[in-house]
């Protein structure tokens, strides 16, 4: 079927050779995202990113699309605005969704940065569905520079740790890892996520576009003067720069190596490194009830 106007349509990588995701269908309950995260590269593609609002019509188009795609259907919320931007809280647009997926065999991976994902937790376990969520740091005061309106990291892992003794399946994203920024604490922020359920990691190195690196400038010139240094050594790859391939490998590598020890499956996104994953998807999904 054609899926022009629909709102679960295929996940689409961009074409990326890099990618390795599962086949997957992908939603997004609202357009833009309110967190306000530097890094961010959905700006780049997304006209008004920072100012969040809900998709027009939207709970009609659920119905309507999840009547046509195949049961057992993998779907992943959200790959772009995060489905719990704090204006959810307010307009529970992404949990009347949860209603509606509840009526069809279908399986969720929810990623986000809202802890507000524990408020649904009763919907949670009517699906088949994991969470992941996206941690950069344990820092409180770097994250509130990085990412302005996004819950705190100790508020991201207290939700974990209620959707983990709740039975829900968890997983964390590190991502993006910025060079003289965040990859200092990194093992310290695994500990933490193990000891709140978390199951498996999803890495992925700081991929600039034009307009996330001039936020990141403004806001850390001294810390993107070295790391520019490094970017210059690496390579373009569709519209993001990349870090030097032996520079990315070392840093996956040292990850994937703390994972092991601390019993975490893990997987690095758009790398190029799949011989460093250890677990049966790149992206969580695998932690999913009845995962095929």
């Amino acid at each position: 079927m054609g899926f022009k106007g629909y709102v679960i349509r295929p996940f689409d990588p961009w074409r990326s050779r890099l990618c390795t995701c599962p086949p997957k269908y992908s939603f997004d309950p609202y357009t833009g995202c309110e967190h306000g995260c530097l890094y961010c590269y959905a700006s780049s593609y997304i006209k008004d990113f920072y100012s969040c609002r809900p998709k027009k019509d939207l709970l009609r188009k659920v119905r309507r699309d999840l009547s046509k795609i195949p049961a057992n259907s993998l779907i992943s919320m959200s790959n772009s605005s995060d489905p719990y931007t704090p204006m959810e809280a307010r307009l529970k647009l992404t949990r009347r969704c949860l209603e509606e997926f509840a009526k069809y065999r279908i399986r969720l991976l929810v990623i986000t940065k809202g802890a507000l994902v524990s408020r649904d937790i009763d919907l949670l376990k009517r699906l088949r569905c994991a969470v992941t969520m996206t941690i950069t740091t344990i820092d409180k005061d770097l994250s509130r520079r990085l990412e302005p309106r996004a819950p705190t990291p100790s508020t991201r892992l207290n939700a974990l740790s209620t959707l983990s003794a709740n039975g829900i399946p968890v997983g964390m994203r590190l991502d993006p890892i910025i060079p003289f920024l965040n990859d200092d604490r990194v093992e310290e922020l695994l500990k933490e996520a193990k000891n709140v359920g978390v199951r498996h990691v999803v890495a992925s190195t700081f991929k600039p576009r034009y307009d996330s690196w001039r936020r990141m400038v403004e806001e850390f010139p001294e810390e993107m003067r070295k790391l520019e240094r490094l970017l210059k050594m690496g390579e373009r790859i569709g519209r993001s720069w990349y870090l030097p391939r032996e520079f990315r490998f070392k840093l996956m590598k040292e990850v994937a190596e703390t994972c092991r020890r601390l019993g975490l499956t893990f997987a690095c996104c758009r790398e190029g490194f799949p011989q460093l994953h250890t677990a049966k998807t790149c992206d969580g999904s695998h932690l999913i009830e009845g995962f095929d």
